[in-house]
């Protein structure tokens, strides 16, 4: 948790440090499709889950950003008996040339695939991301997620870790 807030803070420094002529700084609208491992916890032993996560966000002042994600979490590869979910994200994404910075707090539901069953719980969250714009409207980003889950079963994961990459589509 300190490496993803300390990477956060990092990217919000970054970000408002930005000061170009050019308007192409901040992104009006941004859609992500990630997919990638999470690992957490069960009874004491780690286990990886795979995960896919998609976000579509809007620019509302600079690089500030909200929108809202779903989440598909996986019992195992490939996304077998997954867990659904969605919520809502206040994110801040900038960019300096073709390299994209992204860094959010996220909040809302998961199910969460347990042994015998897939479990609802709240969730709240952070991301930092680090993506190349290859083109005028697309490119790659590699982003590290921490979630927390609420309320959830004894023996079951209380939070998680995911490493993540995709693809982003964005309107200047």
């Amino acid at each position: 948790m300190p490496v993803l807030l300390c990477s956060l803070v990092l990217c919000c420094v970054l970000l408002g440090g930005i000061r170009t002529a050019s308007a192409d700084a901040y992104d009006l609208v941004v859609f992500d499709g990630v997919f990638g491992g999470t690992v957490s916890k069960f009874n004491g032993q780690r286990k990886w889950q795979p995960t896919l996560w998609l976000d579509g966000s809007y620019g509302v002042a600079g690089p500030l950003h909200i929108g809202g994600y779903f989440q598909w979490l996986g019992k195992s590869w490939p996304l077998d008996d997954p867990g659904f979910g969605g919520g809502a994200v206040l994110a801040l994404r900038g960019n300096i040339k073709s390299l994209r910075l992204s860094g959010a707090f996220a909040g809302g539901y998961l199910g969460v695939p347990l042994v015998t069953h897939v479990e609802g719980t709240g969730t709240v969250g952070a991301f930092a991301g680090l993506g190349y714009g290859f083109l005028d409207w697309l490119g790659l980003e590699v982003r590290g997620r921490w979630t927390r889950y609420f309320k959830m079963p004894s023996g079951a994961p209380n939070h998680a870790w995911s490493i993540e990459a995709g693809f982003s589509f964005f309107i200047n």
